[in-house]
């Protein structure tokens, strides 16, 4: 199976690799070599800096937003999904070169795809009830999309030249074959690993968690687990440059009728880590999130550290992705907290900014369209603004004020050139 791991993961610098060249040539004493001007030698750069897309599936809306100097963000645009039929914009994904987004919309059974220069709506794919996340593949040729309401993945072939841009499904895989498959277990999330393999948690309840690995040679399940091996049904993320990928499993705490929590039940927050550097994936490690309902995660553009959160008790741990052990903790990743769950902020999913400095990390308002209400039902709809290096939060920026606000899916998009790499998606 061939790697695909180099474009998703660095954004090379051409204009960097460019000035390193000329000084490697001053100096020379050749004087025959005649002195360039500007004008022959350097072409428009894009400003360095980057956006950020956050999804409030409440209103069917897309906020942008720019970094505006001294830890300010302002908004400079927004779409409207649900114009489009984009009921619940869900999840964000972007192209490995960040010119083209895709949104997941779960209500709307659809995907939606923009162009991200001009925000232009070049793909409008009904995919099926629950549509809950989209990815491109590593080399942009498709879509793998996880398709709840239908229990399966559906691949949809992508073509992206600016104004004949088109897509088409072409392929399935219905889960109905695997060992421990019940009723209710669906694909919920996934990403790619280093060599080509995505890997698909299952749900969305923790009681039909799982997950399996579909080799995309022939589009077909090449693995899975069960729940009584691998009980994930959250998040997927690869590790940046190694050979290992990331899982989280979540559980809020039990509810009777009323919603009131059932004593002496507790709800879960698990991490796993898998091996996947064989022909066949293996279960490398697994630790506690240390709070309940473990939901999001993302690597710090360095790739020292990865922030993972949990839904229910707005907290999280902090782990080094070279020992996969805690090396720090997160008491309040939403400004509001109480042992009360109607009384706190729930936050769901985050990104960092491609310079290191910040990860963003939405929060959910007080009316949740996904996800079980004890945990997901928050106070400020919006999205959470954390110094990486303090690893204090440092804004809140709620965009609408609006309760039926929910803001679930967030992406941050480099614009102009970046060294080094970004975090993976997932």
């Amino acid at each position: 199976m061939a790697t695909t791991k180099s474009r998703r993961w660095f954004l090379s610098s051409a204009a960097g690799a460019s000035a390193v060249a000329l000084a490697g040539c001053t100096g020379t004493g050749e004087e025959d070599e005649e002195p360039t001007t500007d004008s022959e030698d350097e072409s428009p750069e894009l400003e360095q800096t980057y956006e950020i897309w956050a999804a409030d599936q409440g209103l069917n809306v897309i906020h942008i937003y720019e970094p505006a100097g001294d830890g300010e963000f302002e908004e400079i645009d927004t779409i409207d999904t649900g114009a489009e039929g984009g009921q619940v914009p869900h999840m964000v994904d972007f192209t490995t070169d960040y010119e083209y987004a895709a949104i997941a919309c779960t209500a709307g059974s659809r995907v939606l795809v923009y162009r991200t220069e001009d925000r232009e709506l070049v793909g409008n794919i009904e995919t099926g009830p629950g549509s809950h996340f989209a990815s491109f593949s590593p080399d942009n040729d498709y879509l793998t999309v996880d398709v709840i309401g239908e229990n399966r993945i559906a691949k949809v072939e992508a073509t992206l030249d600016e104004g004949q841009e088109g897509f088409e499904e072409t392929e399935e895989i219905v889960i109905e074959d695997v060992e421990f498959q019940s009723a209710d277990t669906d694909p919920i999330c996934h990403q790619f690993d280093g060599n080509g393999r995505s890997i698909h948690t299952l749900g969305p309840s923790y009681h039909d968690a799982g997950v399996v690995v579909v080799d995309h040679d022939d589009f077909s399940i090449a693995q899975s687990f069960g729940d009584d091996e691998l009980p994930a049904n959250c998040g997927t993320v690869p590790h940046p440059t190694a050979d290992k990928f990331y899982l989280t499993a979540g559980l809020p705490t039990p509810t009777d009728d009323d919603g009131e929590p059932i004593e002496g039940e507790e709800g879960v927050g698990d991490y796993y880590v898998l091996d996947t550097s064989g022909d066949e994936i293996t279960i490398s490690d697994q630790g506690s999130t240390e709070g309940i309902d473990a939901h999001g995660f993302w690597f710090t553009p360095d790739a020292e550290e990865l922030w993972v959160l949990n839904r229910e008790t707005n907290d999280g741990i902090i782990l080094d992705p070279e020992t996969d052990e805690k090396i720090g903790e997160i008491d309040a990743y939403g400004p509001e907290t109480s042992e009360d769950s109607s009384e706190r902020d729930s936050p769901d999913i985050m990104w960092a900014s491609p310079d290191g400095e910040y990860i963003f990390v939405t929060l959910r308002g007080p009316n949740p369209q996904s996800g079980d209400p004890h945990a997901a039902t928050g106070i400020n709809p919006g999205f959470a603004v954390f110094d990486i290096e303090s690893r204090e939060r440092v804004e809140t920026i709620i965009p609408s004020g609006d309760d039926d606000s929910d803001f679930h899916g967030i992406g941050v998009r480099p614009v102009g050139e970046w060294d080094g790499f970004t975090s993976p998606h997932y």
